[in-house]
Formats: structure tokens, C-alpha cells, sequence
């Protein structure tokens, strides 16, 4: 008897140590084989828009090809589309309720899907889809509210059907800009700013994000 219990102790203490062994292995990171970069143009440049102005953000290329920082190249991505995502975020003056802060400009050609997400996010989805010899889309976003928001997209490069995955990559699209407004964004209390404290600095710094004020 006193075997036996020796025999289930010593089975506890094996399987811990075995779960605590798997538990402490070091994640091993996967380093992208491409690193994509590439620019949005957005027109007209302000730090200040109107009510029913339009704000034009578009990205065009001459063929299906995206630029690799690891290489220092253009890389053909023929076999891809682009699943491109906007977060129309209000940055001040936030409220408690979902609700539209723009309307939105973009051809339907794209599939686009325009809602509401928390009381601080619109948020807009489109697809360039697989069928073309370029990347391209244009979309304009049309205030409705008054405040402080940014433009912040969020862009993936998507493999089309029956197509296999042989490499993998990251992509970040910037506002080809020279300045992206971060002083309307300081220009909010620091108590009162709805942006990440750090992150939002930053990436408007790397000019991922563009703020501006609506009047």
C-alpha cells in the first residue's frame, strides 16, 4: 500500500515538472521574410476641416508589388489582396454612445462595411480584391461632428482563394506627409486625451496615425 502511494506521489511530481518545463520554454519568435512599407497620399492637407469637407485617402501602385524594407526592393505580391481597415477615432469630448462622427466616400467596388464601434470609433473595412493587375483604392471621409479625431489605418496583406501561404510578412501603410498634426493632438489635456498616452505620440511621430480638428 505505502508502495503504491510512493508510485502516484512520484507520478504527481513527474507530470508537474513536465507541465512546468512545457510552460517555461521560451516563445520562439518567427521573423518575417518580408517587411512591407508603403505610403497613402491624403488630400487636401489641414490641420482644421469644416463640417461636409472630404478627406481623400489613397493608395495606388503600378502593378501588384509592394516595397520590402528587408530587401531594400519591390517585391511582386501578384497572389494578394489588400483587407484594408480605417478607425475614424474621436481623440476628445468623447461620449457614452456608438454613433456616426463622418460619413464615408468609396466605391462599392471595394465591399466596404462603415460602422459604429464603442463611443469612440468608426470604423471602415475594404477589400481590393483579387482579380486586379494593381493595388489601388481611394476612399473620403466626410466629418459630420465637431472634435478632435485621427485617421488611423490598419492594412493586411491577405493570400486570394487557393493560393498557399510560403511566406510571411508584416505591413505598414504611413501618411505620405511631412507632418501628421501632432500639436492638435497636445493641444488636448492630457487628462482628457482618448488616444493611448505613448502609443498615439508615437505612431503619430512614425506617422501612422493623423490627427486633425473639426469646426
Amino acid at each position: 500500500m505505502k508502495q503504491r502511494h510512493f508510485l502516484i506521489f512520484l507520478l504527481i511530481v513527474v507530470v508537474n515538472m513536465v507541465m512546468s518545463t512545457e510552460c517555461n520554454k521560451e516563445v520562439i519568435a518567427i521573423n518575417p521574410s518580408y517587411e512591407f512599407l508603403e505610403k497613402l497620399t491624403l488630400t487636401p492637407y489641414k490641420k482644421i476641416y469644416s463640417i461636409n469637407d472630404t478627406i481623400w485617402v489613397q493608395f495606388q501602385t503600378a502593378d501588384k508589388s509592394l516595397y520590402d524594407k528587408i530587401s531594400n526592393s519591390r517585391i511582386s505580391t501578384d497572389t494578394t489582396f489588400l483587407q484594408v481597415g480605417f478607425y475614424y477615432h474621436k481623440l476628445y469630448n468623447i461620449g457614452t454612445a456608438p454613433e456616426f462622427f463622418c460619413d464615408v466616400n468609396v466605391d462599392n467596388s471595394f465591399n466596404p462595411e462603415f460602422t459604429t464601434l464603442y463611443a469612440w470609433y468608426n470604423l471602415l473595412n475594404i477589400s481590393t480584391g483579387c482579380n486586379s493587375i494593381q493595388y489601388f483604392f481611394k476612399v473620403g471621409f466626410i466629418p459630420k461632428k465637431t472634435g478632435i479625431y485621427s485617421i488611423e489605418p490598419n492594412i493586411t496583406l491577405v493570400n486570394c482563394a487557393n493560393k498557399i501561404i510560403q511566406n510571411y510578412s508584416t505591413s505598414r501603410f504611413i501618411f505620405d506627409l511631412a507632418d501628421c498634426n501632432k500639436d492638435v493632438w497636445l493641444s488636448i489635456p492630457p487628462a482628457s486625451r482618448g488616444g493611448e498616452l505613448g502609443f498615439t505620440d508615437v505612431s503619430i511621430d512614425k506617422k501612422e496615425i493623423f490627427v486633425f480638428q473639426v469646426e
